[in-house]
């Protein structure tokens, strides 16, 4: 609450700047001119003290929200009464119709927009001749309703962009810590493991060459032996998992471990029929991490495209990009990196998966130990950088994008995360 504390704080006080100027500048003679210019900064004062000294539950609470905004939208219409309540100075409502969007909640802004606009219609009422009657003040009027039901309708959309943002980040920080359990065990695991499946190879190699065996036995003996090596397909990526807790850092070219990782699924690529475009290789692409990691990442993501595109038999483009060479307004947005995108020509990713792809064990293949990309999520965690899959439409294939951070912007990343924390 301390960051909100401050935003409510500084809206107050640009608030209560605005209000006083427009009362010394506006007000027209001295009759009461010392009441009320002491009413008025004894409330917009005592609203600072309360912002500055209650608690973090009182600030909290849809109550005191409310009631600071309708005390604003109150004092609004008093200082425009005593000043010159005809004035074009009517705008100084939308500050408070603007502010309510901080509470972040659609029934509050309502409230506030609602009685903000009626305060403003009363306060242009005379006794000697009511309710003006020219057709500019009902345009404001109503100019000013519909702009309260927009801002009502835009604080109820921060508040749901603000759930799905919550749920990602816990969703993700959960996978996070998932990954960084599954990676401390798995290690040990993988090699207990190990052994008693070497063992069951063996001997059902030494099986399949004995002479006499039935057509269903040999069957059966195929079928464990399938399974076993499945089974040794998954202790490889647990004892991947394990070594990528133990990164070592060090300054390289991102270039050879992406052309290494290359060189390592040619094979496959030309056995499966499935073209292969790279991109973007011409310019260094300096960074700091573990090689061998990064080839495997890489490698990871391009052995998934592989089997998503084996089927249509389509393609998958590699390229190599740098952020820095982005058009500025995509720079601002986004810290300096270098990508590597990955797109391919398969049957896509179904909407309900996006999120579970990168989840341990989660696969759509047969034969997958849903392994490859959860350790990829994971060595670019430790690399600072991140990893997401995108597939708009089924049928049109996918894309992913590995982000590495260069060297400074590393740093920062994490930074801003021992801040946080």
């Amino acid at each position: 609450m301390l960051e909100r504390r401050r935003t409510y704080f500084l809206f107050q006080g640009l608030f209560m700047a605005v209000l006083l100027l427009i009362f010394l500048y506006q007000y027209r003679g001295f009759e009461d001119w010392v009441t009320h210019f002491s009413f008025l900064l004894s409330a917009l004062g005592a609203s600072l003290v309360i912002i500055r000294l209650a608690s973090k539950e009182f600030l909290s609470r849809r109550g005191f929200q409310t009631a600071l905004f309708l005390g604003d939208a109150g004092l609004a219409s008093l200082t425009l009464h005593w000043a010159q309540p005809q004035s074009d100075l009517y705008l100084l409502y939308f500050i408070v119709i603007f502010g309510t969007a901080l509470t972040r909640s659609f029934i509050q802004s309502f409230i506030v927009a609602l009685v903000t606009s009626v305060l403003y219609i009363f306060s242009a009422w005379s006794p000697a001749y009511g309710f003006p009657q020219d057709t500019d003040f009902w345009l404001r009027v109503i100019f000013l309703w519909v702009t309260s039901s927009l801002m009502a309708i835009l604080s109820r959309d921060t508040r749901q962009v603000q759930h799905e943002q919550e749920r990602r980040f816990l969703e993700h920080t959960i996978q996070m810590e998932r990954l960084a359990a599954l990676g401390q065990v798995a290690g040990d695991v993988a090699h207990r493991i190990k052994g008693p499946l070497t063992t069951i190879l063996v001997n059902t190699e030494v099986l399949s060459e004995r002479a006499g065996l039935s057509g269903e036995m040999q069957h059966q003996v195929d079928r464990i032996q399938e399974e076993a090596l499945r089974c040794k397909d998954i202790v490889r990526g647990l004892l991947d998992l394990g070594r990528i807790e133990e990164i070592t850092f060090a300054h390289m070219d991102m270039r050879k471990p992406v052309r290494s990782a290359l060189e390592s699924v040619k094979p496959l690529f030309a056995d499966a029929g499935v073209r292969l475009e790279v991109r973007g290789l011409e310019h260094p692409a300096d960074i700091r991490g573990d090689q061998s990691l990064v080839h495997e990442a890489v490698a990871a993501v391009l052995q998934n495209a592989l089997d998503a595109a084996r089927a249509s038999a389509g393609a998958v483009r590699l390229t190599l990009k740098d952020s820095g060479r982005s058009p500025w307004w995509r720079r601002l947005a986004a810290r300096p990196s270098y990508e590597v995108v990955i797109e391919d020509q398969g049957k896509g990713i179904a909407p309900e998966n996006i999120e579970k792809v990168f989840q341990p064990f989660f696969t759509t293949k047969k034969d997958g130990s849903g392994l490859g990309l959860s350790a990829a999520l994971r060595i670019l965690e430790k690399h600072g950088g991140s990893i997401e899959a995108e597939s708009e439409v089924l049928g049109l294939g996918a894309r992913f994008t590995l982000s590495f951070p260069k060297p400074g912007a590393e740093r920062k990343a994490r930074r801003s995360k021992r801040r946080a924390a």
